[in-house]
């Protein structure tokens, strides 16, 4: 259901018949039903709707989540980031009071400020991004089918959000509805009233009156980011010799472009009333630049002195002057919509600034979690000294008593200008008197990557010294050393995984933590390994043991990983009924390696928190991305000097996924979750903060290391991998049991609402998967199979193909009744042993199936897999086929399944099929899901629960066979009795392995 905002009666209007997401389902019933003339496909129309309160719906597009806002329909997420928008310049107090002339009278409004470049670039890529849909507003009747244009709608919407939620604040409903006060008598008392009251009537009186509503209609535009006309800009300018004062000159700048400027000097030669620059015009620049310098002085006074004089230039200011310009007067005009240029040398963040800087060195005491653990634990303290410095360069005790007896804010300092805060210095001189200090490693590490950080109000540089800067040096490299494998490696390294290896010994010898994200397929495990054999080697004869996490369907792949690989590490499996039970069944000593799941570590995590580990690795550390969680709070209970966590997806749905893991490996590293969410995770998720994303990057780069197949060095070591669409056919049962199953589920899903309908639109998901995999699938049945299922004949010739030179191949599906049914048809049909994996396969059966289709060259050849229980941990590259028979919808779900085969090992490529039928659901998904793996590469997508949101319509055209979906020839159907009447057994057999 499209959203739009009809500026005329500042009110927004859902049209369409589709349904709401369940999430905003009371808009729906908020508003009255009304009608609106919009721009349609069709053209100019009137279309039924409901209008809506605007406030109401602010404050609920506002509140929506983003993983929420992801399933809107596009229009609405649109008017939901500027509902955000909206309410963060109100809190930023971004508002300005202005006069607007409508319909022959004049009003007295609220208006959102968009001088600040900041603001503006938002408003400007969200119009970009508004749909037709959302903006399809006629500028009115005599200009047919022409709507607004999506950056002035915009604008219009936040100014009439900023003037409800202001009048709201200011306690409009004060005011008696029966009995008004007297009118007050001057224009300001009478301006203030309408800008407080439900009226906004501003009634002039007399032409000067008029003058008036004109010049505060000018007053307001440049701070209103008014983009026709030119604003006035401030530049500051130091003196090139001593004894000379500052010179703050004039310019005329376009707001939309601030690289355009024109000189005052320029802006006096000017014949006419129109100047051009760069090829724009623009009108009465003296007229403009005269007025600007009018109220610009009201703001900063000394401006006043040059409105005397018939063409200013510049003002000529003292340094004391100069830094009020500095220190107030650029904040207070740049607020107000003038454009300001300061030298940045003088800014808050600039060199020639007086800074308290913070030397961070060698450790104090270094308190590790294991008493005698090498290293620096992230509990360390470090030595902290303090001096005071100019850019780089430090000031001796002499210079900086010095700079103190100028007393001035702006003095001459070795040749250059330099900036001395009067408060800021009183600062450093206290802290400078209290000597050194101490801070716990894990501040420092995060404060030195940062290279600043603040006490109280005092900006601090930061600078790591010693030990400190040196590891933290090789940190920041990324691995950009290579490092020779360990003799008990029975493996050779690729370029990359040594590189890996000297990171990951790298953040070990300073006692950190990690997180190894490389791409999936690309050596973990044996990067892994490579390093607990290391450590093995450097071990003392009574060395604690590591412990490694994993999830129960990739145990057994470690076991032989470890087995091929690394022998010599001594494997102590922690689970079945033998595992230890107290702290002294653990083993101890060199390459002691505890191997257990992550249900063991919750259940058993009294346990496991009472011992030293020496390491502690978690495989698949997605499974602690919910902080929440009782298997994050137990892996956070672990005592070890090095944390290291493994995964391909260190972000799938938000950042704070990203805070669990890193919490878990490096703890305090972030700071805590509540804070990381407010100053890091907001603005990046919801605002795109490039500055909190550098910010965030600088932390986190040398703690997360991650390289993709795509990767220059990385793909020359790996074959390719083709990926192809194959698409089948309908068998003409399929289709008419397809159709039959949608028009009913469709009638029950427009007769419920709230949990009962999702749970239908889920069910019909079910069924619609299951038809266009096989009949017999939906209906329950046994057989027979041939000839009634277009997707099975297709597989089954591709098979055929594939097996006839000798490949192997992989078919994944989501569904465990259909792989008993695709077993029993391929072993008929194909006359090879066909293996299948289940969620119901024991560990010590799955394993045996993994080692002989790896392993045995007559072996099976075709290996059916559950995506669930098959789709992660497993070295399938015997494989150079892999079929996916039925769509999970989730990219990285299935890419996860297809790197069972394509991953380091692999010697031939990889042919990728995937099976869609056409004209039905799956066809239709299918194109949503490019768009959807583009977003997987930040966040994985949420399934299929999307589709439960969608309107009636937009299911019924979703679900409706399309064109192509049946191949009318001769087919060999069997007669089916009722399609839609299933059995309680046969229907509950329809769920997902």
């Amino acid at each position: 259901m499209p959203l739009v905002f009809l500026p005329d009666t500042e009110t927004p209007f859902l049209w369409g018949t589709e349904l709401l997401p369940r999430s905003l389902s009371g808009l729906s019933r908020a508003g009255a039903r009304a009608a609106a003339s919009l721009v349609t496909p069709e053209g100019l129309r009137e279309c039924d709707g409901r209008g809506l309160p605007l406030a109401a719906t602010v404050e609920r597009l506002a509140v929506a989540r983003s993983s929420d806002a992801a399933a809107f329909p596009g229009s609405i997420a649109l008017w939901t980031l500027a509902s955000k928008l909206a309410l963060e310049l109100v809190a930023r107090e971004r508002v300005v009071p202005a006069l607007l002339r409508r319909g022959g009278r004049t009003e007295a409004r609220w208006g959102a400020a968009l001088s600040a470049p900041e603001d503006a670039s938002r408003v400007a890529a969200l119009a970009k991004s508004l749909p037709p849909s959302a903006h399809a507003v006629p500028v009115g009747p005599e200009r047919g089918g022409t709507v607004w244009a999506p950056d002035a709608l915009l604008r219009a919407f936040l100014d009439a959000t900023v003037d409800a939620f202001l009048r709201a604040a200011r306690g409009s409903s004060s005011f008696p509805s029966r009995a008004r006060p007297r009118p007050p008598s001057s224009w300001e008392a009478r301006w203030n009233e309408a800008l407080t009251s439900e009226r906004r009537d501003f009634v002039p009186e007399g032409f000067a009156e008029r003058s008036v509503v004109d010049e505060l209609t000018r007053w307001s535009e440049p701070a209103l980011g008014a983009r026709d006309r030119l604003r006035a800009c401030f530049r500051l300018e130091p003196p090139k010799a001593d004894h000379k004062p500052f010179a703050l000159s004039f310019h005329l700048q376009a707001p939309d472009d601030p690289s355009l400027l024109v000189p005052a000097t320029d802006v006096w030669k000017t014949r006419g009333r129109s100047l051009e620059k760069l090829g724009r015009a623009f009108r009465d620049p003296q007229e403009s630049l005269l007025e600007a310098l009018g109220r610009a002085s009201r703001l900063f006074p000394p401006l006043a002195l040059v409105l005397e004089s018939p063409r200013p230039q510049a003002l000529l200011l003292e340094p004391a002057a100069a830094w009020t310009f500095l220190a107030e007067g650029a904040h207070v005009l740049s607020d107000a919509g003038f454009g300001v240029i300061v030298p940045g040398e003088l800014t808050t963040s600039g060199r020639r600034r007086l800074r308290l800087r913070m030397r961070v060195g060698a450790s104090s005491k270094a308190v590790g979690v294991v008493d005698g653990a090498s290293g620096l634990g992230l509990d360390a303290l470090l030595r902290v000294d303090w001096d005071a410095v100019l850019g780089d360069q430090p000031l001796s005790a002499q210079e900086l008593a010095l700079l103190a007896q100028r007393k001035a804010p702006l003095v001459r300092f070795h040749g250059e200008w330099v900036a001395v805060d009067p408060q800021e210095l009183d600062a450093i001189q206290r802290h400078l008197a209290q000597g050194p200090g101490r801070m716990a490693l894990s501040e420092a590490v995060r404060v030195s990557l940062l290279g600043e950080t603040r006490h109280g109000e005092l900006p601090v540089t930061v600078l790591a010294t010693g030990e400190l800067e040196a590891r933290l040096r090789h940190l920041r490299a990324g691995g950009a050393t290579a490092q020779g494998a360990p003799h008990a490696l029975r493996a050779s390294l690729r370029p990359y995984q040594a590189r890996g290896l000297h990171w990951l010994d790298t953040l070990a010898s300073l006692g950190l933590g990690a997180c190894l994200a490389d791409d999936m397929g690309l050596g973990k495990t044996v990067q892994m390994l490579a390093f607990l054999l290391q450590r093995r080697e450097r071990a003392p004869r009574e060395a604690s043991p590591t412990l490694l996490v994993a999830p129960t369907s990739v145990v057994g792949n470690w076991e032989r990983e470890i087995a091929r690989f690394a022998p010599t590490l001594r494997v102590t499996p922690h689970y079945g009924a033998e595992r230890a039970r107290t702290v002294r069944g653990f083993p101890r000593g060199p390459g002691a390696l505890v191997l257990t799941t992550y249900g063991l570590l919750r259940r058993d995590a009294a346990l496991l928190s009472r011992v030293n580990w020496d390491a502690v690795v978690l495989d698949e550390a997605q499974n602690i991305k919910n902080a929440a969680s009782a298997t994050a709070r137990a892996a956070r209970s672990l005592r070890a000097s090095q944390r290291f966590a493994l995964t391909g997806t260190p972000v799938e749905n938000r950042l704070a996924e990203l805070w669990s893991i890193l919490e878990f490996a490096n703890p305090g590293l972030l700071g805590p979750l509540e804070t990381f969410r407010r100053e890091v995770a907001l603005p990046i998720e919801r605002h795109g903060s490039q500055e909190a994303a550098d910010r965030l990057r600088r932390i986190v780069g040398p703690f997360v290391l991650r390289r993709l197949k795509s990767d220059p060095t990385i793909i020359a070591d790996l074959p390719a991998k083709n990926e192809m669409k194959v698409v089948c056919t309908l068998t003409r049962e399929q289709a008419t049991l397809y159709k039959a199953v949608v028009d009913e589920e469709l009638r029950r899903i427009e007769a419920s609402d709230g949990m009962a309908r999702r749970g239908r639109v889920l069910a019909l998901l079910l069924y619609t998967k299951q038809i266009a995999n096989h009949p017999a699938q939906y209906l329950g049945e046994a057989g027979p199979l041939p000839g009634r299922s277009g997707k099975l004949a297709r597989v089954m010739e591709m098979l055929e193909e594939a097996l006839s030179v000798g490949d192997k191949a992989l078919v994944f599906t989501q569904f465990r009744e259909m792989g008993d049914k695709l077993v029993a048809h391929l072993l008929e049909h194909l006359g090879h042993e066909v293996l299948f994996l289940h969620g119901g396969t024991s560990r010590k059966a799955r394993d045996e199936m993994v080692r002989r289709f790896q392993e045995e060259t007559h072996g099976p050849r075709v290996f059916v897999l559950s995506v669930k229980a098959g789709g992660t941990g497993l070295n399938l590259t015997a494989a150079s086929h892999v079929f996916h028979y039925d769509r999970w919808w989730n990219p990285a779900v299935e890419d996860q399944a297809t790197d069972r085969a394509y991953r380091i090992g692999q010697k031939r490529a990889v042919q990728v099929h995937k099976l869609v039928c056409a004209g039905t659901v799956e066809e239709k998904i299918d194109r949503l899901l490019e768009q959807k793996r583009q977003l997987a590469e930040k966040v994985v997508g949420a399934g299929e629960h999307w589709v439960t949101e969608l309107g009636t319509s937009a299911l019924r055209e979703l679900f409706s066979l399309s064109e192509g979906a049946v191949v009318d020839e001769g087919e060999d159907e069997r007669p089916r009795g009722s399609p839609t009447r299933r059995s309680g057994r046969a229907r509950s057999k329809a769920v997902a392995s």
